[in-house]
């Protein structure tokens, strides 16, 4: 097979996209160990009224139990993206899936605060592989024009796996305790790494994968060849962009899903067992916000907007919608506060599949994982700071979650604007080759 055969200029790209083949099953892969990942991680916040109740725990213990899961996810991140670029996410997800499982299985034995703070941060280093190699495995699956809506799609795991979290702990604490969640779902989490050994492969070498769809993969027009050390990324205006833009916007979704069930819990006295209608309301709207914030600005580069305008004025939308999320804390029904969470939440995941995006729109797909872990090191160190903050805020002002919810609703405006500094003109690199002068150029 020729050059020609598997290769097309993306100034003249396919319209719309091809809904069969084998990426899409990878792409239900991710967006599964994705739906896992969190829902793991969204356990702790469904349980800590039971450490305030059984251990004694303050919200500023809870803060620190957040920050610790915070810190080293910042290290997994960083040290992951490069692990995942090193080893590929074949076998990289399943080493660091079966880490994080078994730690979350450990939380059921967990009583004192150190406890949690080692168990979390177990998790936290190997929980940050996910976004790393899932925004890897898209780029080496899926053309550009249908990667934002790849990541929509499989970053609607992260809502799903908030709301499946309440349903598991509904049906095994009143059986089994309030820790038994944490077996549960550490438990799906090996069954998912059977099921990824068996299943994938990279698609240069995955047997399932037909040549005709292998030459639609590589459609888009070949990248030029760079070489980019991990450290050297810093130098590029396209990672300072996508660094940056994160770290403002990263900490917010922390916020939402630590702190969520605190404010529902003090404000409107919703208990554990009657969070899902909440959940299922805040995050469910995630997940229409998710798929389609991603799939916005594919249909708008599809019918011939450049990556430039397409991906900013999805994300402009999108940002747009978390404005009005201070209202939650002023209304007076529950409902009511969780649709315009809800819809805060949304327009975060929307934004975020397109920022996610930006990585591998702007960057050879060989360091695409680095730079993500770059971005969710700095957005995870700056988290760690924000969930500890919180907890002593809330504290010291007795549940004042009003300016907590006005700095969230304006971060995405202030993250756009970073992007559209830094890139004017968002890009694919091959196209714009002034666009790889560094920072000094």
């Amino acid at each position: 097979m020729t050059q020609s055969e598997i290769s097309q200029p993306e100034s003249a790209p396919v319209r719309g996209f091809k809904w069969r083949g084998y990426r899409w099953a990878v792409c239900l892969g991710l967006f599964l160990i994705t739906t896992i990942n969190y829902m793991d991680r969204f356990m702790i916040s469904l349980v800590e009224p039971n450490l305030h109740k059984y251990f004694h725990f303050t919200q500023f213990d809870y803060g620190k139990i957040a920050a610790a899961f915070s810190l080293m996810y910042a290290v997994g991140y960083a040290l992951c993206g490069w692990f995942m670029d090193t080893v590929g996410v074949w076998i990289g997800f399943a080493l660091t899936v079966i880490v994080f499982s078994g730690a979350e299985m450990g939380m059921a034995l967990a009583t004192t605060v150190s406890g949690y703070m080692i168990i979390q941060g177990i998790m936290g280093v190997a929980q940050g592989a996910n976004f790393p190699g899932a925004i890897k495995a898209v780029a080496q699956w899926f053309p550009k024009r249908e990667r934002a809506f790849t990541t929509g799609l499989f970053n609607a795991g992260t809502s799903l796996g908030v709301v499946a979290a309440p349903i598991i702990v509904s049906l095994t604490v009143a059986e089994f305790g309030w820790q038994s969640g944490f077996v549960t779902a550490g438990l799906v989490g090996l069954v998912w790494v059977a099921w990824w050994l068996w299943r994938y492969r990279d698609p240069d070498k995955n047997p399932r994968l037909s040549a005709e769809e292998l030459a639609y993969i590589r459609s888009d027009a070949p990248e030029k060849p760079h070489k980019i050390g991990w450290f050297t990324l810093l130098k590029y205006r396209q990672s300072w962009a996508f660094i940056i833009a994160t770290l403002f916007t990263s900490p917010v979704w922390w916020f939402w899903l630590f702190w969520i069930p605190d404010f529902l819990n003090r404000k409107f006295s919703i208990h554990i067992k009657h969070m899902i209608l909440p959940m299922v309301i805040i995050y469910g709207m995630a997940d229409l916000g998710s798929i389609g914030g991603g799939w916005l600005s594919s249909w708008l580069i599809a019918r011939g907007w450049s990556l430039n305008a397409g991906r900013k004025t999805a994300m402009l939308i999108c940002a747009l919608l978390v404005v009005p999320v201070f209202a939650a804390a002023w209304v007076s029904n529950y409902l009511v506060a969780a649709l315009f969470i809800g819809f805060a939440c949304a327009g975060h995941q929307g934004f975020s599949a397109n920022l996610f995006t930006m990585a591998s729109d702007t960057m050879p797909g060989k360091v695409v994982a680095s730079l993500v872990g770059l971005g969710g090191f700095a957005a995870s160190i700056v988290s760690m700071f924000v969930s500890a903050g919180v907890g002593w805020f809330l504290t010291a002002t007795h549940n004042q979650y009003m300016a907590l919810f006005i700095i969230a609703g304006s971060a995405y405006l202030v993250a756009l604007l970073i992007i559209h500094l830094f890139i004017p003109r968002w890009e694919s690199a091959h196209e714009v080759e002034e666009e790889w002068a560094p920072l000094s150029a």
